[in-house]
């Protein structure tokens, strides 16, 4: 009998969507290492993209518009060099999808209009759950699904987020220390700048897909948000108890800021001197975003002379952070002022593999008219 042929477009400029089920064979023997140690089951329920799809015959174009891939991505068009199509024309990847049956979208806004021939389309579904750029209610018009799978690692990194935020207002390193030097009797019971989560302001910059499980964090200490975006978001504002504020407010009035933006030519460098100059003497600046957003020396200046209360990193201008780099001795001194992390705030076992496979699943569902997950 016959497999039953479908059609799939993939636009995803980064990989997520199908780096977790390339084939075992293609993961670095390092990464395989780290893989079995979180996990010695996990090649059990880590199968490739060629397994999930052994009862069909699956045509699978996948559209990248990156100038260049980096890091465990770099590698990903060995594995799907077939399938590999390098566009920046939105006409040409709505012309492929014109006969798909299923389209997946990563980071990327796809036009509605370029939906109105795609026919035979069976499912949109977007990796991520921040959908800005997926045409749900163009698909809604068209009778056509739409889903939104979650990113595991955003979620750690909003976990990250939240580790530095507890971090800070216990003082656990203070504390730690404080036992360590067995120096506690006098002081047993009381220590100096504990906070309580609900008298102090979280701010974040940016409301995306990071930000938003924080936000959640928040209201559940009932910690006061504030948030700025390019965009505003009712919905979110009332889901989560947030108030919007302008750029140079949200600066002035968190007790901690945590930075959430994404990359590009018109936010490398956004927070300067300025914006740093005008945070309280007491608050922390935490970044789990991108290092090349933040004037960094300026960053490290004002910890240094005690102009911000303190700093929580996971991501630098340079990475790996240069062994010589100011921040490190900074993270050497006595106390909690600053809390270095080396950019490992996405990681969670098989991460990777759970962000990939869940979107498969969802078109696997479809395939066996089985009721859709995520949908939106």
């Amino acid at each position: 009998m016959p497999k039953e042929r479908i059609k799939i477009v993939v636009w995803d400029s980064i990989g997520n969507t199908v780096l977790g089920v390339r084939p075992w064979s293609s993961w670095d023997p390092q990464q395989v290492e780290h893989f079995l140690r979180e996990d010695p089951a996990g090649p059990e329920r880590a199968q490739s993209f060629d397994e999930l799809f052994a009862d069909y015959d699956v045509e699978l174009i996948w559209f990248n518009s990156a100038d260049e891939a980096y890091g465990a991505f770099g590698t990903l068009a060995e594995d799907y060099q077939g399938s590999l199509r390098l566009t920046k024309s939105v006409d040409e990847i709505a012309a492929e999808v014109a006969d798909a049956d299923y389209l997946v979208i990563h980071k990327h806004r796809f036009p509605a209009e370029a939906l109105l021939n795609a026919e035979k389309l069976r499912l949109v579904q977007h990796l991520g759950q921040d959908y800005r750029g997926m045409p749900v209610d163009a698909a809604r018009q068209l009778g056509i699904p739409a889903a939104a799978t979650p990113l595991v690692n955003y979620i750690t990194v909003a976990e990250h987020v939240w580790a530095f935020v507890l971090n800070w207002l216990k003082r656990l390193p203070f504390q730690r220390e404080l036992m360590r030097s067995r120096e506690y009797p006098s002081s047993w019971g009381l220590v100096p700048g504990v906070q309580y989560a609900a008298d102090v302001t979280l701010g974040l910059l940016g409301l995306g897909e990071i930000a938003r499980p924080i936000a959640r964090y928040a209201q559940a200490f009932e910690m006061p948000a504030i948030y700025w975006d390019i965009q505003r978001f009712p919905e979110l504002e009332e889901r989560y108890n947030l108030r919007y504020v302008e750029w140079d407010e949200i600066f002035a009035q968190a007790d901690i800021l945590s930075v959430q933006l994404a990359l590009n030519d018109q936010t490398q460098g956004i927070i300067g001197a300025r914006e740093i100059g005008s945070m309280k003497p007491t608050s922390l600046f935490i970044n789990t975003a991108r290092g090349k957003l933040v004037d960094q020396p300026a960053l490290t200046d004002a910890v240094a002379k005690h102009r911000i209360g303190g700093v929580a990193l996971d991501v630098y201008y340079d990475e790996p952070l240069p062994i010589d780099d100011p921040l490190l001795d900074l993270h050497d001194l006595p106390g909690d002022r600053v809390t270095l992390t080396p950019h490992c705030a996405w990681q969670s076992p098989w991460t990777w593999v759970r962000d990939s496979q869940e979107i498969w699943f969802n078109v696997l569902r479809s395939l066996n008219d089985e009721p859709l997950e995520w949908l939106v």
